[in-house]
């Protein structure tokens, strides 16, 4: 596995995540959108490249099961395994469908092609449907209150199956 834990340091005025917005320490895309590669000879064709969301939580599914571990199962895990996607030789369906990030005051839902930002701070909502605007420049929140109002809701519900405050 290759990958990187979030888009450039754009604030360093070193990087550039061009075309997407943002980067290291957002939630927007270019913070989250990072690449990603697995390599197996033997198990995983090779050369074959998608352009469907997974996550880095995917690697500890994927590795425990390419090695056959037999994983606790009093607790639940984060992340998918990849191998059914990968061994077809293509990513055609989406290993998730939905996808939560949250940092201190910093938060994002995604739900199929709508994406939820929160800045509690600053208190900013932003919303996007990435089908349609992957640089996320169109804000969506006033002209779909409906969407808005669906993934705060679920954003929220989400909230309540974790833990507060981080353990370390």
């Amino acid at each position: 596995f290759f990958t990187s834990d979030n888009g450039g340091a754009s604030y360093t005025r070193a990087t550039d995540n061009y075309p997407l917005r943002g980067g290291k320490c957002t939630h927007f895309e270019g913070g989250l959108s990072v690449p990603f590669y697995v390599r197996y000879p033997g198990h995983i064709a090779s050369g074959v490249t998608s352009a469907q969301e997974i996550s880095s939580l995917d690697i500890f599914a994927t590795a425990a099961a390419l090695s056959n571990a037999t994983l606790p199962t009093d607790r639940t895990y984060d992340g998918v395994n990849l191998v059914p996607y990968l061994q077809k030789g293509t990513l055609t369906k989406h290993p998730h469908e939905k996808f939560f990030w949250r940092s201190g005051f910093s938060k994002a839902y995604r739900s199929g092609n709508w994406k939820l930002v929160v800045n509690e701070h600053d208190r900013k909502e932003w919303l996007f449907d990435l089908s349609k605007d992957r640089e996320e420049k169109n804000d969506l929140s006033a002209s779909h209150p409906k969407v808005l109002q669906q993934l705060k809701e679920e954003l929220k519900k989400y909230e309540e199956t974790q833990l507060h405050r981080p353990l370390w």
